[in-house]
């Protein structure tokens, strides 16, 4: 019998709820086609669909009925409080899928950080690959563990004492998922009320934070979008570590 999705988040214990995954663009080491190839398979019902900068693709609550990935562009999912407060749960980078879950309703409410392009796929043709496809399969176990590791770190993150730890800990998770080497430009699409709002601090504590890296050497600022890590071992020092 094919293996279901469910079956296959059961094999990864069953503990990430699937906010997104990041796809290998490329071959992996060992020369098995990547995941964002096998979906290719599913381009010719695909739609694909443009935002601005702040525009909503989704609503905390509505119907799941598609499957998501980024092609360019900075999403972020959050939840808005009757009082007018913001949780931003994480942010979506090019290469990652949104609401391959089997929830019925969207737990978060989708938003463009930047102008977005997306590829959408129906969810049934995708769950339809995934049972079919044990190597498809395999690729979001083995990204499902990923994201549950990147989610523990991030709960250790908003325990941090201070709000250097926090932002530096941003920092290099970022890095890492843009693959960017000390001494690079890091790109950093959103904004410090976004980080903030990611951090559970406010916007002139994470100001200050920044500054006090920047103050340091450990950072250098060329502008508000982009950051060069100059001393990824005294950021890593800094850094919550979970």
């Amino acid at each position: 019998m094919p293996m279901t999705l469910s079956a296959a988040r059961a094999h990864s214990q069953n503990v990430f709820s699937g906010r997104h995954v990041h796809l290998e663009i490329d071959d992996d080491q060992r020369g098995a086609p990547s995941l964002a190839l096998y979906l290719r398979q599913l381009h010719p019902s695909s739609t694909r669909q443009h935002f601005g900068r702040n525009e909503v693709m989704f609503q905390e609550g509505d119907r799941a009925e598609r499957v998501y990935r980024v092609i360019s562009g900075t999403v972020r999912l959050c939840r808005h409080a009757a009082n007018g407060t913001r949780h931003i749960a994480d942010f979506v980078l090019p290469g990652e899928l949104i609401g391959f879950d089997e929830r019925t309703t969207h737990p978060f409410t989708a938003e463009a950080v930047t102008p977005v392009t997306l590829l959408s796929y129906a969810r049934s043709s995708f769950d339809r690959l995934v049972a079919s496809t044990p190597a498809v399969r395999a690729h979001l176990v083995s990204l499902l563990t990923a994201n549950l590791r990147a989610a523990e770190q991030q709960a250790f993150v908003l325990g941090a004492h201070t709000a250097k730890q926090r932002v530096a800990s941003f920092l290099l998770r970022l890095a890492g998922r843009e693959d960017a080497m000390a001494g690079e430009r890091l790109d950093v699409p959103m904004s410090r009320n976004d980080i903030a709002d990611y951090l559970g601090m406010t916007i002139e504590t994470v100001c200050r934070a920044l500054a006090a890296l920047r103050d340091e050497n450990i950072v250098t600022v060329p502008n508000s979008h982009q950051f060069i890590l100059n001393d990824v071992a005294a950021l890593r020092a800094i850094a919550v570590d979970a």
